[in-house]
């Protein structure tokens, strides 16, 4: 077991253009994880057929699981689901935590 809080992640999939570049997302997340001291506990991506269903599958396990931050890599991420600033304070209220963006705007 790790001493490293853990830390799951969001990715809206509809924002990328090919699957490489999904991976390089997860890739980059995870890093950014690994070198902030997080563990990195899961990636939900969001496919555009079943909006809003891995945002739901997100909120269901950090809320049974305790885990208060949020990776993304970026605050557009959330724009499928709503106000992207509403969605991210939401979410932050909700999880007494902290939603990071991995790269700058």
């Amino acid at each position: 077991m790790t001493d490293k809080p853990a830390a799951v992640a969001y990715v809206n999939g509809s924002l990328l253009i090919t699957h490489s570049e999904l991976e390089r997302v997860r890739m980059d997340v995870a890093r950014f994880a690994s070198e902030w001291g997080y563990a990195l506990a899961y990636v939900h991506v969001e496919e555009p057929a079943t909006s809003p269903d891995a945002f739901n599958g997100l909120v269901q396990q950090v809320t049974a699981l305790d885990i208060t931050t949020v990776l993304i890599p970026s605050i557009l991420h959330f724009a499928g689901i709503g106000s992207p600033v509403e969605v991210k304070n939401r979410l932050e209220h909700l999880i007494g935590g902290r939603v990071i963006p991995t790269t700058s705007p």
